[in-house]
C-alpha cells in the first residue's frame, strides 16, 4: 500500500490541493537540475508563461521513455543470455516499462493541450526557442537519464522526483501569477485524452497535481529499489 495519496484519475478539490502545493517547500534540486532551471530562465525568461511550460513538458517525457527503453534493453540482455533469466529482474523491468508508459502519456497530453492553447491564442512559435533549443535540451536530457538508468536506476528516479517537484510548484505558482486565468474559459479537442476543466487556472492546478503524482511515483520507486529512505 502506498504511503502517498495519488490524484490522477480521481475527482479532487483542485483549489484545496493547489493550496497544499503552494505551502510545500518542494524537493532539493541537485546541481544538474539547478543548471537546467537557470538555463530555462535565461532562454525563456523567469515569467511563468505557456510557451515555457510547453518546453518543460517536452523535457518531462524523456526520463519515462528512458526507463521504458532501458528496461526493454535489460530484458533483451537477460533473455539473450546463456543463463536463464530471473523472474525478479524481469518483474522489475516490466514494472518500469508500465510506469514509463503511463507517465509519458500523461506528460504528452499536457503537451498537446498547451500547444493547442498557444495556437488558439495566436502565440507565435520561434525557430530558436520553440524548435531548435527544445530538441537540443531534450536530446541531452534523454541521454543523461538513459546513462543514469543504465548505471544506477536509483539516480534516475531520484532526479526525476526532484524535476517533477519543481514542475509541480511552477504550475501552481503560475496560477498565482495570472489571476486573470480564473475567469479564462478554455476548451480543446485534446480533452478527449485528459480530464476536462473549465478554466486556464484549473488546467494548471490539474497539471500541477499530475506532476505531484509523478514525483511521488519516482520517490516510491527510489525507496523500493534501494531500500533506503528518500532524502527530500
Amino acid at each position: 500500500m502506498s504511503k502517498f495519496e495519488y490524484t490522477i484519475g480521481k475527482e479532487v478539490d483542485l483549489k484545496a490541493e493547489w493550496e497544499k502545493t503552494l505551502q510545500d517547500k518542494g524537493l532539493h534540486a541537485n546541481l544538474i537540475l539547478r543548471c537546467m532551471f537557470v538555463a530555462m530562465d535565461l532562454i525563456y525568461g523567469k515569467a511563468r508563461e505557456i510557451d515555457k511550460f510547453l518546453v518543460i513538458e517536452i523535457l518531462a517525457r524523456y526520463p519515462y521513455w528512458a526507463w521504458e527503453v532501458g528496461s526493454y534493453l535489460r530484458l533483451t540482455r537477460d533473455y539473450a543470455n546463456p543463463n536463464f533469466a530471473e523472474k525478479s529482474e524481469s518483474d522489475r523491468a516490466w514494472h518500469h516499462i508500465k510506469l514509463g508508459r503511463k507517465s509519458q502519456d500523461n506528460e504528452q497530453w499536457h503537451m498537446f493541450i498547451l500547444e493547442d492553447l498557444m495556437r488558439q491564442k495566436g502565440m507565435k512559435r520561434r525557430f530558436l526557442k520553440h524548435f531548435l533549443l527544445p530538441r537540443f535540451l531534450a536530446f541531452g536530457y534523454y541521454f543523461l537519464t538513459r546513462i543514469m538508468y543504465r548505471v544506477r536506476p536509483a539516480w534516475s528516479f531520484d532526479m526525476n522526483a526532484r524535476f517533477e517537484s519543481h514542475a509541480e510548484r511552477e504550475y501552481a505558482q503560475a496560477v498565482v501569477d495570472h489571476p486573470e486565468w480564473e475567469d479564462e474559459e478554455i476548451d480543446t479537442e485534446y480533452f478527449v485524452y485528459y480530464p476536462r476543466v473549465k478554466t486556464m487556472a484549473d488546467l494548471f492546478r490539474r497539471i500541477s497535481l499530475d506532476e505531484r503524482d509523478h514525483k511521488f511515483e519516482s520517490w516510491e520507486e527510489y525507496e523500493r529499489i534501494t531500500g533506503h529512505a528518500f532524502k527530500p
